[in-house]
């Protein structure tokens, strides 16, 4: 069996499952991952965390004491930024796994930059292939959102650390692109972006759990429109349309508070700015607000809602987000429950909609409002709702299927 080296900046338990998902399908496949990632003290994928068992953990500054916690964070910060502190320790740590292992490649998978280097230098050093794994990239993002510690109160400052470490970032990242043997993004836009850094660069969108994610019909006492997910900025995920449209429908006594809910779980601040949202709009009657839940438990809320939110923005502009196409897209459209997109990214998201039949990419509260009502009907005369998707497309996105592109761009980059 050939043994992968997998180093990640996230990995279950924690969030970004991605890699999690890729190491429960591999050993079908005659694979076996060794995971190397660093410690997140999250427990949104602990099942799927149970199907990978070579992975080693590095706690760089978690603590359950916040002043500990604090001070660590700042130590490693400052010497991360300025002598790469973070992937120095995980290189040493993965020398000792190479040596104990036959590895036959290297895959890096991150959000923004870490722990690209560390797989770079083992690469060199080793003559191993390098595969680089991007699930999201700065240039997707409209403002600053992917630098996540801010300053309150010092903006100015905030958007000049900002630049600094934006500059770095690209500079880490492109270096490592540039000797890559395969590089493997989420979007055809993401795709597109990256060949000007890439020689190589595959499509592998995110998806779903086959295991998990399947589509039943549930009988229920409300209509409930659901939002499992965080609102980062109004740029990147903009829920106006809803609660305007929400408005107008209560006005005119078309729903009811009673039979008529909107349910978001979310963390607790994207839950202040939804509250404060829709106590503007005067639908605050109409919405109820959960905590992060499991991911074994996601696929029970889904099939139990009658309609499923996915927030994001125009992809078109300076200020707009790009290419975003998260892992909960595709466990929605696993369930087959009517999707309402809100605002119309005018993109690939749109794009995926149309193509799988999956439900509505809106572009104005009239489009949301008879949207709403047709689904609202439909439940009030069966007591659920179902969206006759192109499931031939849908199975695309499954995470098997994903795990089978992933090796077969493995056997290319060894074959060559």
């Amino acid at each position: 069996m050939r043994k992968v080296l997998i180093i990640c900046d996230s990995f279950p338990p924690a969030f970004a499952p991605r890699m999690g998902y890729l190491c429960k399908y591999l050993p079908e496949n005659e694979w076996e991952p060794v995971v190397i990632t660093e410690y997140i003290p999250q427990q949104t994928y602990a099942e799927l965390a149970k199907e990978c068992r070579n992975v080693t953990y590095i706690n760089y500054y978690q603590s359950s004491n916040h002043l500990i916690r604090t001070t660590k964070y700042i130590f490693v910060f400052l010497a991360d930024f300025f002598f790469g502190y973070k992937d120095r320790r995980m290189i040493k740590i993965a020398r000792q796994q190479i040596e104990n292992h036959q590895i036959t490649l290297i895959l890096a998978s991150t959000y923004r930059t870490f722990p690209l280097r560390t797989a770079h230098r083992l690469s060199r050093q080793y003559k191993l292939p390098l595969i680089v794994d991007l699930r999201d990239i700065i240039e997707q993002f409209p403002g600053n959102e992917h630098i996540s510690k801010k300053i309150a109160g010092f903006d100015r400052l905030n958007r000049l650390i900002a630049g600094i470490m934006t500059k770095k970032l690209y500079q880490q990242r492109n270096r490592v692109l540039k000797d890559a043997d395969a590089v493997t993004t989420v979007s055809p836009w993401h795709v597109e972006t990256l060949r000007h850094f890439a020689r190589n660069v595959r499509l592998i969108y995110n998806g779903f759990d086959p295991d998990l994610f399947i589509a039943e019909r549930v009988i229920a006492d409300k209509f409930k429109i659901t939002y499992t997910g965080r609102l980062m900025s109004a740029e990147l995920r903009d829920p106006v349309l809803l609660f305007e449209a929400v408005s107008v429908l209560k006005d005119s006594l078309s729903i009811d508070p009673d039979k008529f809910r909107i349910q978001f779980y979310t963390d607790g601040d994207s839950a202040k700015t939804f509250k404060e949202m829709a106590k503007n709009h005067q639908i605050s009657e109409f919405v109820d607000f959960f905590g992060y839940i499991p991911n074994h438990k996601i696929p029970d809320i889904l099939n139990g809602s009658s309609m499923l939110l996915l927030l994001t923005n125009r992809s078109s502009g300076e200020k707009a987000s790009k290419g975003i196409m998260t892992t909960k897209v595709f466990e929605y459209l696993a369930v087959e429950k009517p999707v309402l997109c809100i605002r119309n990214d005018g993109g690939c998201l749109e794009e995926t909609i149309r193509e799988t039949r999956s439900g509505l990419a809106a572009d104005s509260v009239g489009q949301v409002e008879r949207f709403l009502l047709e689904k609202y009907g439909e439940w009030q005369q069966n007591g659920f709702t179902r969206q006759h998707v192109d499931r031939k497309k849908v199975s695309q996105f499954s995470r098997k299927e994903q795990a089978k592109q992933f090796l077969n761009i493995f056997n290319e980059v060894i074959a060559s």
